[in-house]
């Protein structure tokens, strides 16, 4: 790796730690890293994880408040992608982490942002099959928007119940995308 992207063992060393703590790939001593295979159970318990740590995040936010120029722009970011439909966002994943993190940090407790940024680092890779058309991106905004009006208004169940659409819907996108990933796998490498 070193000589292939022409760089030092220190960067790739860090580089491999970082998706070894991450869960991405996994060390053995002495033999070097290899990726992690798929695992939909862990896929699935960390998209509860999630849905548990966010609906007390949004339980928070609502009771307490979230500061007006923090809403201000969420909803400013969420409208600018919605109008632009349906041509899609660089990279839905992030902008999607982005607005969940605010969220987060809304509530004040850095253990909790770091929980959901690890979550969010773990499962980003089947993310990446969540966002990926205009329809799934509109519901997306859509449900954002929801949120944020619920949260303004600080009814938190509605907030959670729409979070909770958003969760499970990116979770079953998720899902479906890599069993039919391993399977298109498993018919062609048998």
């Amino acid at each position: 790796m070193c000589a292939e992207f022409k760089v030092s063992r220190s960067p790739v060393r860090e580089a491999l730690q970082m998706l070894a703590d991450r869960r991405l790939v996994e060390k053995t001593p002495r033999q070097g890293y290899v990726v992690r295979q798929l695992n939909l159970t862990e896929i699935h318990e960390l998209y509860e994880l999630r849905l548990v740590l966010e609906t007390y995040i949004m339980e928070q936010v609502c009771k307490t408040g979230i500061d007006e120029s923090t809403l201000a722009a969420l909803k400013r970011r969420w409208a600018q992608v919605y109008e632009t439909l349906p041509e899609m966002i660089a990279d839905p994943v992030t902008v999607d982490e982005n607005f969940h993190q605010a969220l987060a940090r809304a509530v004040g407790n850095q253990a909790m942002v770091d929980m959901l940024s690890n979550i969010d680092a773990r499962i980003r890779f089947v993310r990446m099959f969540d966002i990926t058309n205009a329809e799934r991106l509109k519901a997306t905004c859509l449900q954002h928007l929801e949120t944020l009006e619920a949260i303004e208004r600080r009814d938190a169940a509605k907030a959670v119940d729409v979070l909770r659409r958003n969760i499970e819907g990116g979770r079953i996108q998720a899902e479906n995308a890599v069993k039919e990933a391993l399977a298109s796998a498993h018919a062609i490498y048998g």
